[in-house]
């Protein structure tokens, strides 16, 4: 288009729209991107989850060469927790669910709060674990949760 010997081109108008269309593009994605986050959040606060409810702490353990395991264990979290007995693991071995578990009150499938447990095993085979490495013991909770611990053999702490 010429107006009076000179030409005018509409490359300026259309570099501005796109521009603009770029802006309102990445604003659109920001208010998606804080909605989702947002939404996440709420729900994470407002029910907690029962996994970040269950905090059990091994206070000791032990592990002489004799073969026997014993853990002191206490709930210091908000909810009574059970612990299955079906459920523990020893350096990837399941432990026999025969052993000995007492607790300072109750029973150790429903361990109140501030409440300590004393579980035992008896009879771990020399050929599976080897005194002197750290082996990791976990322990499954009725609800899904499962606390982890490190337990060296031959060694009490």
């Amino acid at each position: 288009m010429t107006i009076m010997g000179k030409r005018f081109t509409n490359r300026g108008i259309s570099t501005i729209i796109a521009a603009l269309l770029l802006i309102a593009i990445a604003i659109a994605a920001g208010v998606l991107l804080y909605v989702f986050s947002m939404g996440l959040i709420g729900s994470l606060q407002g029910t907690g989850g029962q996994q970040t409810k269950d905090q059990v702490i091994m206070e000791a353990y032990q592990w002489p060469a004799t073969a026997t395991l014993t853990l002191n264990l206490r709930n210091t979290g908000s909810t009574t927790i059970s612990l299955s007995a079906a459920d523990v693991y020893l350096g990837g071995f399941l432990l026999a669910a025969a052993g000995t578990q007492s607790c300072t009150t109750g029973t150790w499938t429903s361990v109140a709060p501030g409440t300590a447990c004393t579980l035992g095993w008896t009879g771990l085979t020399a050929t599976s674990y080897t005194a002197g490495v750290a082996y990791v013991l976990k322990i499954g909770l009725q609800d899904g949760g499962v606390m982890s611990y490190s337990v060296v053999d031959g060694q009490s702490a």
